[in-house]
């Protein structure tokens, strides 16, 4: 009797901070794991609809700003210095940053859509998030060299500050996944046990 192994089941813990432990069998093992994988699934579905709702907003207000006079959007908030004229005036070829503004954008909401986009035959696939990183830095580092208001270079922060957020929630996202992993990788295996 002593060669037999002693059971070890998966231990469920109490919310209240109670150390009331119970003991799952595997069926009840099954149904909870199953249970957090769905609440996973659908906080990360949560989470990508909101990402994109984010991305949308913010290069419609890019694409209003490419179709306008060019002066930060910010000076209708926090009007610019009238001391300065040069550091307020728009930056220098700014429908091109606009543009790198709005394809960084397309490409995050490529980064954050779940499924392969194709258009035309051609499957259209994102350049990952360090280039993404990279190209959306170009248009904060031109307006902080040409010497532009802090309002401006604000506005130009924008793509980078969508770039970090997508990082973040993909990073959340991965965690959770893996932790739902390892939880089904605990759970007690022994029929008959």
């Amino acid at each position: 009797m002593q060669a037999l192994r002693k059971r070890v089941p998966f231990e469920f813990k109490s919310e209240d901070g109670q150390d009331d432990q119970v003991v799952l069998d595997e069926q009840e093992q099954a149904q909870l794991v199953e249970e957090i994988k769905d609440h996973n699934a659908t906080s990360n579905e949560h989470n990508r609809i909101a990402l994109q709702v984010m991305l949308a907003l913010s290069t419609l207000l890019h694409f209003i700003y490419w179709l306008s006079d060019r002066r930060s959007p910010l000076f209708a908030i926090f009007p610019p210095s009238s001391h300065d004229a040069a550091s307020n005036a728009p930056v220098p070829f700014s429908g091109i940053l606009t543009y790198i503004a709005i394809l960084t954008h397309v490409n995050l909401s490529l980064l954050v859509h779940p499924r392969h986009v194709v258009i035309a035959g051609w499957t259209i696939r994102p350049i990952g998030l360090a280039e993404t990183f990279a190209w959306s830095a170009i248009c904060p580092v031109v307006t902080i060299c040409t010497g532009k208001a802090w309002q401006t270079t604000a506005w130009w922060c924008i793509s980078t500050v969508m770039t970090i957020i997508v990082y973040v929630v993909h990073m959340w996202v991965k965690k959770a996944d893996r932790d739902v992993m390892e939880l089904e990788n605990l759970q007690y295996r022994a029929p008959g046990a």
